[in-house]
């Protein structure tokens, strides 16, 4: 991201910037996930991308509805772990894209922190009004046992991916610039 960022890339470096961001975020949420599943014992992480896919899967074809709360009497079902990680991975590079647009097209602006955590905290509402509800927890977990640590997870998970937003596109940046030299 030369003296103006974003917009001074070709196409096909923006295509790779949004992919080295997105993946070096969905590392982030990840790492972060898998460090507070271990605090709290949780269970596995990747539990949570298969019951995405499970739902994902069972909605599509009829057999869930919105909000669910008769899903865990969902069988498991072949592929769920393919699709809920390909939705997690999806939803990083979205993500990353939205962040790319807000901070590069419309503010023209550098990379700012504060901005990367307001999106993701924005985007907080995804998982605690979309997923959870779908997934049988309801609205903001409110159905579960394990309500505050939920919210407290999705917080910390949102926050890590902001940090990682702005600092994968920085780390992006100083790449393509030892690349160039």
């Amino acid at each position: 991201m030369a003296s103006n960022y974003f917009t001074d890339y070709t196409n096909n470096t923006k295509i790779m910037a949004v992919l080295f961001v997105g993946v070096f975020g969905a590392i982030a949420i990840d790492t972060a996930a898998v460090l507070l599943a271990e605090i709290f014992n949780m269970g596995s992480v990747l539990s949570g991308y298969q019951s995405l896919g499970r739902y994902m899967i069972a909605f599509a074809n009829g057999e869930a509805s919105f909000p669910d709360s008769n899903f865990l009497n969902l069988p498991k079902l072949q592929g769920e772990t393919v699709v809920g990680l390909s939705a997690h991975f999806l939803v990083c590079l979205l993500d990353t894209y939205v962040y790319f647009l807000l901070t590069f097209k419309i503010l023209a602006s550098r990379p700012k922190l504060i901005l990367a955590l307001l999106l993701m905290w924005l985007l907080m509402s995804m998982p605690l009004y979309l997923e959870m509800p779908a997934l049988g927890m309801g609205w903001a977990g409110a159905n579960s046992a394990v309500q505050e640590i939920l919210l407290f997870r999705t917080f910390v998970c949102h926050t890590a991916y902001g940090v990682a937003l702005y600092a994968g596109t920085i780390l992006f940046d100083k790449l393509v610039k030892f690349k160039k030299s």
